[in-house]
């Protein structure tokens, strides 16, 4: 009789005197994979019920911290960019402990031979890091976006359209942390070595998240406003994408810095200046872009990983 069959018997005998109400929900596989990752599991629920707290804890006492390096503004702004460590840590438990470690040790062969199919093993194994993902993203982004839209901070610094901010007040950083999972298990079955896959996934992570922050200002039609020489700049208006200078053909150039130098300005042949940017009605529209782009690309890798997975089976 096959592991995890046993598993699941022994799940449904101890589940009929009384066992932990848990194992009578999980079943087979799915138990088998909890059970094996349990310690990492509850590190992660011990990391978030912290974090929880102390989002917490910067709303209530927050606007207290007005000198020093550690003002309101600092704190709330460090703590986006602790959530946005999320991805990497999923994406390098992914590709190490759950998928490249059970390849480098060669007990998948044995755990393939068994009567559940590969494919069931494998998709069992990436849906504990897929709920780990999912639940922990939507608390932290929700509870940081409440932090963020009530804590008394003034910092410009912090407003919707800085990086690390914009990804954890709205629905990208939920989609992020599902992208990672078929991501670090691509990365896990390529590699098929626990370190090397760890510190590939950190890079292939690190890689999405630039590319996507390149492109994320032309997802949505910008604003562009131009104003005369004597006006100077336009006014900053949210989520700056381009900014420069405007001929006397209507050709937007960069800024040869000519300031108020009448000779460099008709040389130049300057009639004004431009900048383009994404006010706050844009973003709705940008998040639901990007999280539509990072969801398909969520669908794309999971399709991959699991067409390896098929042909490894064979």
């Amino acid at each position: 009789m096959s592991t995890l069959h046993q598993n699941t018997e022994t799940t449904d005998a101890s589940g009929a005197s009384g066992a932990h109400p848990g194992s009578q929900r999980l079943r087979g596989p799915y138990w088998a994979a909890a059970r094996m990752h349990r310690s990492t599991l509850q590190g992660a629920a011990g990391l978030l019920v912290l974090a929880v707290l102390l989002l917490i804890a910067i709303h209530l006492w927050g606007g207290g911290l007005a000198g020093g390096y550690w003002t309101d503004t600092r704190v709330v702004e460090n703590a986006s960019s602790v959530i946005a460590l999320l991805p990497y840590l999923i994406a390098a438990f992914v590709a190490g402990p759950v998928v490249a470690r059970e390849l480098e040790s060669g007990s998948h062969q044995l755990l393939w031979t068994q009567s559940v199919s590969p494919v069931r093993w494998f998709a069992a194994k990436l849906a504990v890091p897929t709920a780990l993902a999912l639940v922990g993203s939507v608390v932290l982004d929700c509870l940081y976006r409440w932090v963020w839209s009530t804590s008394r901070h003034e910092n410009p610094a912090l407003n919707w359209y800085s990086d690390s901010v914009y990804q954890a007040i709205g629905p990208i950083g939920i989609a992020t942390a599902l992208l990672v999972v078929p991501l670090g298990a691509l990365t896990g079955l390529l590699v098929r070595r626990t370190v090397p896959a760890i510190v590939t996934s950190l890079i292939a992570t690190a890689v999405v998240s630039d590319v996507v922050g390149a492109v994320r200002g032309h997802l949505w039609p910008v604003v562009t406003v131009r104003t005369s020489l004597a006006t100077g700049y336009p006014a900053m208006n949210g989520m700056v994408t381009s900014e420069g200078a405007v001929t006397t053909s209507g050709a937007h150039v960069a800024d040869p810095i000519c300031v108020d130098d009448k000779q460099c300005q008709a040389a130049h042949h300057l009639a004004g200046y431009f900048r383009s940017s994404h006010p706050v009605s844009h973003f709705w529209p940008l998040q639901l872009v990007e999280t539509g782009l990072l969801l398909a690309l969520t669908a794309v890798l999971t399709l991959v990983v699991f067409r390896i997975v098929k042909r490894m089976a064979v």
